[in-house]
């Protein structure tokens, strides 16, 4: 009985058929963020940076730079996300704890041989 029921819902869901819940949204943000869920790290960096280096004043620059630093870690470019990381350290304290940056700085740090 336990396997019909697994097998029933592998049919019903299939593996990779889910569209990540931002995906449906339209704006900047949601495309760039969609592309990072669906590991097109090119696409996602390029709509990040868009967003990070356009008006400073959209509440979502502080994120986008937060993701361009997972998604630099995501590629292997611990150096600059590490960069990455200080800088929103620097520019905005209560963002970097809120969002645990000072984790994945320590991550960037043990990648480079550092930590």
């Amino acid at each position: 009985m336990r396997i019909v029921l697994i097998l029933a819902l592998l049919v019903t869901f299939p593996a990779g058929a889910a569209t990540p819940s931002t995906c449906p949204g339209t704006d900047d943000y949601s495309r760039a963020l969609c592309s990072y869920q669906r590991r097109q790290f090119a696409q996602a960096e390029t709509g990040f940076r868009a967003i990070a280096d356009g008006n400073r004043s959209q509440p979502e620059t502080m994120k986008a730079r937060y993701f361009i630093g997972r998604t630099l870690m995501k590629t292997g470019r611990f150096a600059e996300a590490a960069d990455v990381f200080i800088r929103i350290y620097k520019d905005d304290p209560p963002f970097y704890r809120t969002w645990n940056c000072d984790f994945l700085l320590g991550e960037c740090r043990k990648a480079l041989g550092k930590g």
